[in-house]
């Protein structure tokens, strides 16, 4: 993996990431070896058919799920050696997530959808406007 955790401007690293699911009957494997690396200021799209492994990643990356093989670094914190609660709290902080559907509010504009989330954060509400106003307009 290029790169490597706390060093130079990484913001995401993940290197090894696997994640299998389980059953009683079968396992499932979801993640397999992934190595990703997100620069600071860098947009990133993930993208594929259902049920390649989008979602997982996504969880996986933000310390939703737990992973059963590899790292994930944000700003060289390792996540997943975090406690829960501690990366309940880093994921607040650090990421915010647009949901596709179920979790969306159909009542808010999508400029709306955003300050709410900023809100949470205790931003006045004219620095919540400028950064609307920055990315959404």
């Amino acid at each position: 993996m290029a790169g490597s955790p706390g060093a130079g401007v990484s913001l995401l690293l993940a290197d090894g990431v696997e994640k299998i699911y389980r059953t009683t009957a079968s396992e499932v494997p979801a993640l397999r070896s992934v190595d990703l690396r997100i620069d600071e200021g860098e947009f990133v799209a993930v993208m594929g058919p259902s049920g390649s492994g989008k979602t997982t990643l996504l969880n996986c990356l933000s310390g939703l799920d737990d992973i059963d093989g590899g790292h994930v670094y944000l700003d060289g914190v390792d996540l997943h050696s975090l406690s829960d609660a501690d990366r309940t709290r880093n994921r607040a902080s650090q990421m915010g997530f647009v949901f596709q559907q179920f979790n969306l509010i159909p009542v808010l504009s999508a400029v709306e959808k955003v300050g709410e989330r900023l809100k949470t954060d205790g931003r006045l509400r004219s620095e919540i406007q400028a950064i609307e106003s920055a990315l959404l307009r």
